[in-house]
């Protein structure tokens, strides 16, 4: 039999290993700031909802779809790399039928980042898809282009002098781009056809300065041609400080 002292002193164990083990699990969780971008007008929504599938419980934070970028952000405490969208803010949207947007992955260890909600395929269940841009100063500098190539083609970027590759499905940088004393740069692009490239846009564009700018090239199904959109964003923010603890 064992000595009531002896018991006693395992449940206090038993508990504060408990206690520990629940620490852990609220440590575990960390804010992500997070901004939405539509990445056409059709896509925009007022209100959703971000919910983490691997917490164990919690309803889903308010946000909005919005076709431009700005300061506006939320912050959603996350325990996984996983983000899911709904348009419902009670977790039981996680499971029922139709009310998924669109679901994301983040990189393991960001802490800010762009959403850039696309159309998904055809007949998906989830009608999004969504691009995780970290933007962050060290991820997405000020004075730089973030591009990706939704595009079925390889393509190259000219700006001035400068020669830009990107292969289907491809994203990079493009940092602190050459620009005239104007500040504007001469910019050319290019799909490949074929063993020949094809010139399907020209002009000028201007340099971001302390800003960014996120850029999208895509086939249009309406034309047939590759085409380029581009979003304007503010300069690279620092995260706030984490509110301490009552």
């Amino acid at each position: 039999m064992i000595h009531p002292s002896i018991l006693l002193r395992v449940l206090l164990l038993l508990g504060l290993g408990i206690s520990s083990i629940h620490a852990q699990d609220a440590k575990a969780a960390r804010e992500v700031r997070i901004r939405l971008l539509a990445f056409e007008p059709r896509l925009q929504k007022a209100e959703i909802y971000l919910h983490d599938p691997a917490a164990e419980n919690g309803s889903g934070v308010k946000g909005a779809i919005r076709t431009y970028l700005n300061h506006q952000s939320v912050m959603v405490p996350l325990v996984g790399n996983k983000l899911v969208i709904t348009d419902d803010v009670a977790r039981e949207s996680l499971t029922e039928e139709g009310r998924k947007i669109a679901e994301a992955t983040l990189p393991g260890d960001c802490k800010s980042a762009i959403l850039l909600v696309l159309p998904g395929e055809a007949g998906a269940k989830v009608p999004c898809r969504v691009l995780a841009v970290p933007d962050l100063e060290n991820d997405f500098p000020a004075g730089s282009f973030h591009v990706s190539n939704f595009s079925p083609s390889a393509v190259r970027i000219v700006l001035e002098k400068n020669v830009y590759p990107f292969k289907p499905g491809e994203q990079r940088l493009i940092q602190d781009p050459p620009a005239r004393e104007n500040q504007q740069i001469g910019m050319r692009t290019f799909t490949q056809d074929g063993e020949n490239w094809k010139q399907v846009a020209n002009g000028l564009w201007t340099h971001p300065g302390k800003r960014r700018s996120l850029m999208v090239l895509f086939l249009n199904p309406s034309s047939g041609h590759v085409e380029l959109r581009a979003f304007d964003d503010i300069e690279p923010r620092p995260l706030p400080e984490a509110k301490p603890r009552g």
